[in-house]
Protein backbone atom coordinates (compact mmCIF):
# COMPACT_ATOMS: atom_id res chain seq x y z
CA UNK A 1 0.00 0.00 0.00
CA UNK A 2 0.87 3.25 -0.92
CA UNK A 3 -0.29 7.01 1.45
CA UNK A 4 -1.31 9.40 -1.42
CA UNK A 5 -2.82 12.89 -1.01
CA UNK A 6 -5.02 14.92 -3.60
CA UNK A 7 -5.86 18.76 -2.63
CA UNK A 8 -6.09 22.14 -2.80
CA UNK A 9 -5.28 25.08 -0.35
CA UNK A 10 -5.01 28.98 0.06
CA UNK A 11 -1.87 28.88 -1.99
CA UNK A 12 -3.50 27.13 -4.93
CA UNK A 13 -7.30 27.57 -4.85
CA UNK A 14 -8.77 30.62 -4.96
CA UNK A 15 -11.96 30.88 -2.36
CA UNK A 16 -14.58 31.14 -5.39
CA UNK A 17 -12.75 27.47 -6.12
CA UNK A 18 -12.46 25.86 -2.93
CA UNK A 19 -16.05 26.65 -1.83
CA UNK A 20 -16.96 24.16 -4.77
CA UNK A 21 -15.45 21.54 -3.47
CA UNK A 22 -16.13 22.10 0.29
CA UNK A 23 -17.65 19.13 2.53
CA UNK A 24 -19.78 19.98 5.04
CA UNK A 25 -20.68 18.11 8.00
CA UNK A 26 -24.15 17.18 6.76
CA UNK A 27 -22.37 15.52 3.29
CA UNK A 28 -19.85 13.71 4.45
CA UNK A 29 -21.16 10.28 5.41
CA UNK A 30 -22.80 10.71 1.38
CA UNK A 31 -19.69 11.70 0.59
CA UNK A 32 -17.71 8.23 2.04
CA UNK A 33 -20.41 6.31 0.78
CA UNK A 34 -19.27 7.28 -2.56
CA UNK A 35 -15.23 7.34 -2.55
CA UNK A 36 -15.62 3.64 -0.77
CA UNK A 37 -17.07 2.51 -3.92
CA UNK A 38 -13.45 2.99 -6.07
CA UNK A 39 -11.67 -0.21 -6.24
CA UNK A 40 -8.29 1.71 -6.13
CA UNK A 41 -9.30 3.41 -2.62
CA UNK A 42 -7.91 1.47 0.21
CA UNK A 43 -8.68 3.57 3.74
CA UNK A 44 -9.31 7.43 3.01
CA UNK A 45 -9.72 10.59 4.91
CA UNK A 46 -11.53 13.90 3.95
CA UNK A 47 -10.27 16.78 5.48
CA UNK A 48 -12.24 19.95 4.58
CA UNK A 49 -11.59 23.47 5.98
CA UNK A 50 -12.01 27.02 5.24
CA UNK A 51 -8.50 27.45 3.75
CA UNK A 52 -7.94 23.63 2.35
CA UNK A 53 -9.66 20.45 1.40
CA UNK A 54 -7.32 17.18 1.31
CA UNK A 55 -8.26 13.63 0.59
CA UNK A 56 -6.01 11.41 2.15
CA UNK A 57 -5.76 7.61 0.97
CA UNK A 58 -3.64 4.51 1.07
CA UNK A 59 -3.66 2.51 -2.80
CA UNK A 60 -1.93 0.03 -4.07
CA UNK A 61 -0.96 1.88 -7.63
CA UNK A 62 -0.34 4.95 -7.08
CA UNK A 63 -1.67 6.78 -10.16
CA UNK A 64 -4.69 4.79 -9.77
CA UNK A 65 -5.30 6.55 -6.22
CA UNK A 66 -5.01 9.59 -7.79
CA UNK A 67 -7.33 9.70 -10.63
CA UNK A 68 -9.77 8.04 -8.35
CA UNK A 69 -9.54 10.50 -5.76
CA UNK A 70 -9.78 13.35 -8.86
CA UNK A 71 -12.52 11.73 -10.06
CA UNK A 72 -14.42 11.42 -7.08
CA UNK A 73 -14.46 15.30 -6.75
CA UNK A 74 -15.52 16.10 -10.45
CA UNK A 75 -18.30 13.52 -10.25
CA UNK A 76 -19.72 14.35 -6.11
CA UNK A 77 -19.24 18.31 -6.62
CA UNK A 78 -20.29 18.47 -10.03
CA UNK A 79 -16.84 20.47 -10.77
CA UNK A 80 -15.59 20.47 -13.86
CA UNK A 81 -12.14 18.40 -13.97
CA UNK A 82 -9.94 20.78 -16.35
CA UNK A 83 -10.60 23.29 -14.23
CA UNK A 84 -10.24 21.99 -11.09
CA UNK A 85 -6.52 20.19 -12.08
CA UNK A 86 -5.51 23.93 -12.54
CA UNK A 87 -5.81 24.10 -8.57
CA UNK A 88 -4.69 20.25 -8.07
CA UNK A 89 -1.67 19.41 -6.04
CA UNK A 90 -0.99 15.66 -5.91
CA UNK A 91 1.74 14.01 -3.69
CA UNK A 92 2.02 10.29 -3.10
CA UNK A 93 4.64 8.22 0.00
CA UNK A 94 6.81 10.27 1.98
CA UNK A 95 5.99 13.59 0.25
CA UNK A 96 2.34 13.07 1.06
CA UNK A 97 3.40 11.95 4.81
CA UNK A 98 5.34 15.15 4.98
CA UNK A 99 2.66 17.28 3.86
CA UNK A 100 0.39 15.53 6.60
CA UNK A 101 2.45 16.27 9.40
CA UNK A 102 3.66 19.73 8.45
CA UNK A 103 -0.49 20.74 8.05
CA UNK A 104 -1.23 19.06 11.13
CA UNK A 105 1.73 20.82 12.92
CA UNK A 106 0.28 24.29 11.54
CA UNK A 107 3.15 24.62 9.49
CA UNK A 108 1.36 24.92 5.59
CA UNK A 109 -1.40 27.18 7.29
CA UNK A 110 -1.94 30.60 6.22
CA UNK A 111 -0.69 31.30 9.41
CA UNK A 112 2.01 29.03 10.44
CA UNK A 113 1.21 28.28 14.11
CA UNK A 114 -2.59 29.02 13.91
CA UNK A 115 -4.07 26.45 16.60
CA UNK A 116 -7.04 25.81 14.72
CA UNK A 117 -5.56 22.85 12.09
CA UNK A 118 -5.21 20.40 15.14
CA UNK A 119 -8.89 20.21 15.83
CA UNK A 120 -9.62 20.07 12.38
CA UNK A 121 -7.30 17.30 11.70
CA UNK A 122 -8.32 15.25 14.89
CA UNK A 123 -12.30 15.89 13.96
CA UNK A 124 -11.62 14.84 10.17
CA UNK A 125 -9.96 11.61 11.77
CA UNK A 126 -12.87 10.79 13.88
CA UNK A 127 -15.49 11.62 11.45
CA UNK A 128 -13.69 8.78 8.95
CA UNK A 129 -13.77 6.61 11.85
CA UNK A 130 -17.42 7.01 12.53
CA UNK A 131 -17.79 6.24 8.46
CA UNK A 132 -15.96 3.71 8.98
CA UNK A 133 -13.66 4.80 6.05
CA UNK A 134 -9.80 4.16 7.53
CA UNK A 135 -7.41 1.41 6.82
CA UNK A 136 -4.95 0.52 8.91
CA UNK A 137 -2.35 2.60 7.19
CA UNK A 138 -4.26 6.04 7.30
CA UNK A 139 -5.55 5.19 10.72
CA UNK A 140 -1.34 5.03 12.10
CA UNK A 141 -0.68 8.07 10.04
CA UNK A 142 -3.27 10.41 11.41
CA UNK A 143 -2.74 9.12 14.66
CA UNK A 144 0.85 10.08 14.33
CA UNK A 145 -0.18 13.63 12.48
CA UNK A 146 -2.25 14.04 15.95
CA UNK A 147 0.93 13.61 17.85
CA UNK A 148 3.21 15.38 15.77
CA UNK A 149 0.31 18.51 16.29
CA UNK A 150 0.31 18.09 20.31
CA UNK A 151 4.64 17.62 20.28
CA UNK A 152 4.97 20.48 18.27
CA UNK A 153 3.07 22.75 20.16
CA UNK A 154 4.27 22.14 23.30
CA UNK A 155 7.81 21.63 22.94
CA UNK A 156 8.17 25.48 20.38
CA UNK A 157 6.82 28.42 20.25
CA UNK A 158 5.50 28.26 17.14
CA UNK A 159 1.99 28.77 18.44
CA UNK A 160 3.06 31.88 20.27
CA UNK A 161 0.50 34.56 20.39
CA UNK A 162 -2.73 31.89 19.21
CA UNK A 163 -3.13 33.05 15.77
CA UNK A 164 -6.29 31.81 14.06
CA UNK A 165 -8.64 33.03 11.38
CA UNK A 166 -10.86 34.88 14.02
CA UNK A 167 -7.50 36.26 15.05
CA UNK A 168 -6.83 38.03 11.42
CA UNK A 169 -10.76 39.20 11.14
CA UNK A 170 -9.65 41.77 14.66
CA UNK A 171 -6.25 42.30 12.82
CA UNK A 172 -8.12 43.66 9.24
CA UNK A 173 -10.34 45.36 11.72
CA UNK A 174 -7.67 47.37 13.34
CA UNK A 175 -6.06 47.95 9.94
CA UNK A 176 -8.88 49.12 8.18
CA UNK A 177 -9.55 52.03 11.49
CA UNK A 178 -6.06 52.55 12.30
CA UNK A 179 -7.26 53.43 16.02
CA UNK A 180 -9.06 52.00 18.35
CA UNK A 181 -12.98 52.47 18.25
CA UNK A 182 -16.38 51.63 20.62
CA UNK A 183 -17.37 49.72 17.54
CA UNK A 184 -20.80 48.35 17.03
CA UNK A 185 -20.60 44.77 15.78
CA UNK A 186 -23.56 41.96 14.29
CA UNK A 187 -21.69 38.38 14.47
CA UNK A 188 -23.95 35.92 12.21
CA UNK A 189 -23.23 32.71 13.40
CA UNK A 190 -22.55 31.82 16.97
CA UNK A 191 -19.86 28.92 16.42
CA UNK A 192 -16.15 28.94 17.69
CA UNK A 193 -15.17 31.34 15.07
CA UNK A 194 -17.74 33.83 16.37
CA UNK A 195 -16.79 33.19 19.81
CA UNK A 196 -13.00 33.62 19.02
CA UNK A 197 -13.85 36.42 17.16
CA UNK A 198 -16.02 38.40 19.94
CA UNK A 199 -12.98 37.28 22.65
CA UNK A 200 -10.78 39.25 20.24
CA UNK A 201 -12.91 42.26 20.07
CA UNK A 202 -13.23 43.01 23.51
CA UNK A 203 -9.95 45.04 24.10
CA UNK A 204 -11.96 47.21 21.32
CA UNK A 205 -15.06 47.71 23.72
CA UNK A 206 -16.98 46.72 21.37
CA UNK A 207 -20.96 46.68 21.62
CA UNK A 208 -21.44 43.21 20.18
CA UNK A 209 -25.14 41.88 18.55
CA UNK A 210 -25.61 38.08 17.94
CA UNK A 211 -27.94 36.31 15.49
CA UNK A 212 -27.58 32.85 14.77
CA UNK A 213 -30.59 30.40 13.62
CA UNK A 214 -30.30 28.40 17.04
CA UNK A 215 -31.75 31.19 19.51
CA UNK A 216 -30.02 29.49 22.61
CA UNK A 217 -26.54 28.97 21.40
CA UNK A 218 -27.15 32.62 20.27
CA UNK A 219 -28.13 33.94 23.94
CA UNK A 220 -25.34 31.68 25.38
CA UNK A 221 -22.70 33.59 23.36
CA UNK A 222 -24.19 36.88 24.02
CA UNK A 223 -24.60 35.83 27.62
CA UNK A 224 -20.38 34.82 27.69
CA UNK A 225 -19.72 38.51 26.05
CA UNK A 226 -22.66 41.11 27.77
CA UNK A 227 -23.76 41.18 23.92
CA UNK A 228 -27.30 41.64 22.83
CA UNK A 229 -29.40 39.03 20.83
CA UNK A 230 -31.06 39.22 17.29
CA UNK A 231 -33.55 37.96 16.13
CA UNK A 232 -32.17 35.56 13.18
CA UNK A 233 -35.08 36.84 10.95
CA UNK A 234 -34.02 40.94 11.79
CA UNK A 235 -30.26 40.58 10.93
CA UNK A 236 -30.05 42.19 7.63
CA UNK A 237 -32.17 44.93 9.57
CA UNK A 238 -29.32 45.14 12.75
CA UNK A 239 -27.20 45.86 9.61
CA UNK A 240 -27.55 49.33 10.05
CA UNK A 241 -27.02 49.85 13.59
CA UNK A 242 -23.34 48.30 13.34
CA UNK A 243 -20.31 49.26 11.77
CA UNK A 244 -19.43 45.48 11.64
CA UNK A 245 -20.60 42.77 10.27
CA UNK A 246 -19.09 39.70 10.57
CA UNK A 247 -20.51 36.67 9.17
CA UNK A 248 -19.58 32.49 10.02
CA UNK A 249 -22.16 30.20 9.26
CA UNK A 250 -22.50 26.66 7.55
CA UNK A 251 -25.39 28.03 5.57
CA UNK A 252 -24.71 26.75 1.58
CA UNK A 253 -25.76 30.01 0.03
CA UNK A 254 -25.65 33.73 0.61
CA UNK A 255 -27.50 34.79 3.55
CA UNK A 256 -26.44 38.53 2.77
CA UNK A 257 -27.40 39.58 -0.46
CA UNK A 258 -26.72 43.04 -2.51
CA UNK A 259 -29.74 44.13 -3.27
CA UNK A 260 -30.99 43.59 0.43
CA UNK A 261 -28.12 46.35 1.66
CA UNK A 262 -29.49 48.64 -0.61
CA UNK A 263 -32.57 48.59 0.10
CA UNK A 264 -31.17 48.71 4.15
CA UNK A 265 -28.66 51.77 3.62
CA UNK A 266 -30.74 53.58 1.21
CA UNK A 267 -30.92 56.61 3.90
CA UNK A 268 -28.53 59.33 4.26
CA UNK A 269 -26.37 57.16 6.79
CA UNK A 270 -23.57 57.14 4.87
CA UNK A 271 -20.67 55.37 7.39
CA UNK A 272 -18.17 53.36 6.95
CA UNK A 273 -19.13 49.55 6.94
CA UNK A 274 -17.68 46.53 7.24
CA UNK A 275 -18.29 43.15 5.81
CA UNK A 276 -15.87 40.30 7.02
CA UNK A 277 -17.12 36.83 5.48
CA UNK A 278 -15.19 34.37 7.05
CA UNK A 279 -17.74 31.06 6.08
CA UNK A 280 -17.11 28.42 3.32
CA UNK A 281 -18.64 28.46 1.56
CA UNK A 282 -19.11 32.49 1.18
CA UNK A 283 -22.33 33.79 3.42
CA UNK A 284 -22.03 37.04 1.67
CA UNK A 285 -22.55 38.23 -1.61
CA UNK A 286 -19.54 39.38 -3.07
CA UNK A 287 -21.11 42.66 -5.06
CA UNK A 288 -21.88 44.26 -2.04
CA UNK A 289 -18.44 44.93 -2.21
CA UNK A 290 -19.16 47.77 -5.12
CA UNK A 291 -21.66 49.67 -2.84
CA UNK A 292 -20.67 52.94 -1.65
CA UNK A 293 -18.88 52.60 1.83
CA UNK A 294 -19.12 49.36 2.57
CA UNK A 295 -15.85 46.74 2.16
CA UNK A 296 -16.67 43.05 1.73
CA UNK A 297 -13.43 40.85 3.25
CA UNK A 298 -12.85 37.35 2.74
CA UNK A 299 -10.76 34.83 3.87
CA UNK A 300 -8.64 35.27 1.38
CA UNK A 301 -8.55 38.73 1.49
CA UNK A 302 -7.03 38.03 5.24
CA UNK A 303 -4.01 35.92 3.54
CA UNK A 304 -2.56 39.20 2.49
CA UNK A 305 -2.78 40.66 5.69
CA UNK A 306 0.83 41.02 7.67
CA UNK A 307 0.96 39.99 11.50
CA UNK A 308 3.59 41.82 13.13
CA UNK A 309 4.96 38.56 14.92
CA UNK A 310 4.99 36.22 12.07
CA UNK A 311 8.75 36.58 11.74
CA UNK A 312 9.40 35.56 14.92
CA UNK A 313 7.23 32.41 15.06
CA UNK A 314 8.80 31.79 12.08
CA UNK A 315 11.88 31.11 14.11
CA UNK A 316 10.37 28.18 15.45
CA UNK A 317 9.66 26.23 12.04
CA UNK A 318 13.26 24.84 11.90
CA UNK A 319 12.58 23.41 15.54
CA UNK A 320 9.07 22.08 14.32
CA UNK A 321 10.57 20.44 11.18
CA UNK A 322 13.29 18.56 13.20
CA UNK A 323 10.40 16.82 15.16
CA UNK A 324 8.27 16.04 12.67
CA UNK A 325 11.37 13.72 10.73
CA UNK A 326 12.28 12.57 14.11
CA UNK A 327 8.34 11.04 14.55
CA UNK A 328 8.46 10.33 10.38
CA UNK A 329 11.19 8.18 11.32
CA UNK A 330 9.19 6.29 13.04
CA UNK A 331 6.84 5.85 10.86
CA UNK A 332 8.80 4.62 7.84
CA UNK A 333 10.13 1.96 10.08
CA UNK A 334 7.13 0.81 10.93
CA UNK A 335 6.22 0.51 7.29
CA UNK A 336 9.10 -0.72 5.71
CA UNK A 337 9.00 -3.67 8.34
CA UNK A 338 5.20 -4.06 7.26
CA UNK A 339 5.95 -4.03 4.03
CA UNK A 340 9.30 -5.99 3.41
CA UNK A 341 8.82 -8.47 6.00
CA UNK A 342 5.98 -10.11 4.27
CA UNK A 343 7.93 -9.68 0.77
CA UNK A 344 10.97 -11.23 1.86
CA UNK A 345 8.77 -14.04 3.19
CA UNK A 346 7.12 -13.97 -0.37
CA UNK A 347 10.59 -13.79 -1.51
CA UNK A 348 11.59 -17.03 0.01
CA UNK A 349 8.72 -18.96 -0.88
CA UNK A 350 9.19 -18.19 -4.15
CA UNK A 351 12.91 -19.57 -4.44
CA UNK A 352 11.30 -22.71 -2.84
CA UNK A 353 9.37 -23.08 -5.97
CA UNK A 354 12.11 -22.20 -8.29
CA UNK A 355 14.31 -25.02 -6.75
CA UNK A 356 11.52 -27.50 -6.94
CA UNK A 357 11.46 -26.95 -10.77
CA UNK A 358 15.07 -27.32 -10.80
CA UNK A 359 14.90 -30.45 -9.36
CA UNK A 360 12.32 -31.31 -11.86
CA UNK A 361 13.92 -30.26 -14.79
CA UNK A 362 17.29 -31.88 -14.15
CA UNK A 363 15.32 -35.06 -12.90
CA UNK A 364 16.65 -37.55 -15.36
CA UNK A 365 19.85 -36.71 -14.63
CA UNK A 366 19.25 -37.13 -11.23
CA UNK A 367 16.33 -39.84 -10.78
CA UNK A 368 20.66 -42.09 -10.56
CA UNK A 369 21.28 -40.30 -7.30
CA UNK A 370 21.53 -42.17 -4.10
CA UNK A 371 18.93 -40.44 -0.98
CA UNK A 372 22.38 -38.79 0.13
CA UNK A 373 23.80 -37.47 -3.10
CA UNK A 374 19.71 -36.13 -3.55
CA UNK A 375 19.50 -34.59 0.14
CA UNK A 376 22.79 -32.90 -1.11
CA UNK A 377 21.16 -31.47 -3.88
CA UNK A 378 18.42 -30.07 -1.59
CA UNK A 379 20.96 -28.79 0.55
CA UNK A 380 23.36 -26.98 -2.37
CA UNK A 381 20.17 -25.65 -3.20
CA UNK A 382 18.59 -24.10 -0.11
CA UNK A 383 22.09 -23.23 0.80
CA UNK A 384 22.31 -20.81 -2.55
CA UNK A 385 18.40 -19.78 -1.67
CA UNK A 386 19.61 -18.57 2.21
CA UNK A 387 22.71 -16.76 0.60
CA UNK A 388 20.68 -14.84 -2.43
CA UNK A 389 18.48 -13.79 0.18
CA UNK A 390 20.88 -12.74 2.68
CA UNK A 391 23.06 -10.63 -0.28
CA UNK A 392 19.58 -9.17 -1.37
CA UNK A 393 18.74 -7.86 2.00
CA UNK A 394 22.24 -6.34 2.57
CA UNK A 395 22.04 -4.16 -0.60
CA UNK A 396 18.40 -3.35 0.05
CA UNK A 397 19.40 -1.90 3.54
CA UNK A 398 21.95 -0.07 1.57
CA UNK A 399 19.82 2.39 -0.69
CA UNK A 400 19.80 5.91 1.17
CA UNK A 401 15.97 5.84 1.91
CA UNK A 402 13.53 3.78 3.56
CA UNK A 403 11.25 4.91 0.45
CA UNK A 404 13.69 3.87 -1.90
CA UNK A 405 13.74 0.47 -0.04
CA UNK A 406 10.49 -0.03 -0.41
CA UNK A 407 10.39 0.68 -3.98
CA UNK A 408 13.32 -1.56 -4.28
CA UNK A 409 11.46 -4.44 -2.78
CA UNK A 410 8.23 -3.76 -4.93
CA UNK A 411 10.30 -4.22 -7.95
CA UNK A 412 12.37 -7.07 -6.83
CA UNK A 413 9.06 -8.79 -6.13
CA UNK A 414 7.76 -8.30 -9.06
CA UNK A 415 10.57 -8.88 -11.36
CA UNK A 416 10.71 -12.57 -9.40
CA UNK A 417 7.34 -13.02 -9.55
CA UNK A 418 7.24 -12.27 -13.44
CA UNK A 419 9.74 -14.28 -14.46
CA UNK A 420 8.14 -17.23 -12.68
CA UNK A 421 4.39 -16.94 -13.85
CA UNK A 422 6.35 -16.32 -17.37
CA UNK A 423 8.13 -19.58 -16.69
Amino acid sequence: MHFIVVGLNYKTASIAVREKVHFSNEILPAAYQHLKNYPSIHGCLILSTCNRVEIYASAKIIEDGLNAIEEFLCAFHNVDKQELQQSLYRKNCQFAVSHLFKVSSSLDSMVIGEYQIQGQVRDAYFMAIKNDAVNNMVNKLFQMAIQIGKKVRSETEIGKGSVSIATLAVELIKQVFQKEHDFHALLIGAGKISSLTAENLQPFHTKISIANRSLEKAEALAEKFNGTVVAYQNRLKAIADNDIIIVSTSSEDYIINKNEIIEILSGPDKKLRIFIDLSIPRNIDPEINDLENCHLYTIDDINNLKISNLSERSKEVDKAEKIIVAISEDYYDWYSKLFIIPTMQEFKNELAVLKQKTIASYKPLISSFDDKQQELVNKVLDSYSELLIKVVMKNIKNVITKENLISMTQSLKNSFTTELNED
